[in-house]
C-alpha cells in the first residue's frame, strides 16, 4: 500500500500507538477496517519522523 518491505510495515505497525491501542481494546480499533487501519499506522509513522 504504501511501498515498503514487509519487514518495515512490521517494524512501523508493532512500534506504533496504534497497535498499542488496539492490544488495550481501545475505542474498538479492532472493529475498524484494514486500509483505515493502515493509514493509521502510516500517518502516525510520518508524523513521528517529521519531528
Amino acid at each position: 500500500m504504501f511501498g515498503i518491505t514487509l519487514e518495515k510495515a512490521t517494524d512501523i505497525y508493532y512500534c506504533s500507538q496504534t497497535a498499542a491501542m488496539i492490544e488495550d481494546g481501545v475505542a474498538d480499533l479492532h472493529c475498524r477496517s484494514d486500509k483505515y487501519l493502515a493509514e493509521e499506522v502510516w500517518r502516525e509513522y510520518q508524523e513521528s519522523i517529521a519531528k
